[in-house]
């Protein structure tokens, strides 16, 4: 993820890539401050200056993944005149395209929401908030928001081990959501 803070906030950004990256090779119960400031680079001292907790450090990284992952397809709807359809198009490319790095922290961070039930708010306020876009106007509410379920629906289904789909199945899947979202206006 770039970093798009100020100086000042380059050591928060440090600490946040540490700590994702290192989520996403172990997962988050063997997390630990020591091990996130040494991966970045930083004193322990500098690490609590930004995050008094682990709970403080992983929501801060739920929220700037959040974060990340909004602007990102906002930014590719942007480029295709930011309608409901371009947004739901962006979707369809962050639901299969997304890279494997991307894909085990998600998983990482899932699996820790049972442990960590606060890390949810966040991504609860950005379903909220783009659900309530897509249902706000238009004839085509109805088939906008089964659209942008379907998706999430696939990305959970695989995020949560329950089964990863083909090559076969992948494209077949993204053809029907092409077609579909065409009726989108």
């Amino acid at each position: 993820m770039p970093n798009t803070t100020s100086p000042r906030g380059s050591s928060r950004e440090k600490l946040l890539e540490a700590a994702g990256d290192l989520i996403s090779l172990k997962g988050v119960h063997d997390l630990t401050l020591d091990a996130v400031a040494a991966a970045a680079g930083v004193t322990k001292g500098g690490l609590i200056y930004h995050f008094k907790t682990k709970d403080d450090l992983l929501g801060a990284l739920v929220e700037r993944m959040i974060e990340h992952l909004d602007q990102r397809s906002r930014a590719k709807a942007a480029k295709s005149g930011a309608t409901k359809s371009a947004l739901l198009l962006a979707f369809i490319d962050d639901t299969f395209d997304m890279s494997p790095s991307e894909r085990q922290l998600l998983t990482n961070l899932l699996s820790a929401a049972s442990s960590y039930p606060h890390l949810l708010g966040p991504v609860r306020a950005a379903f909220m908030r783009t659900y309530g876009e897509l249902s706000d106007t238009g004839k085509d509410a109805g088939l906008a928001l089964v659209l942008a379920v379907a998706m999430d629906g696939i990305s959970l289904v695989e995020l949560l081990g329950l089964h990863q789909f083909t090559k076969r199945q992948r494209d077949v899947m993204r053809k029907t959501l092409k077609e579909l979202i065409a009726q989108v206006a």
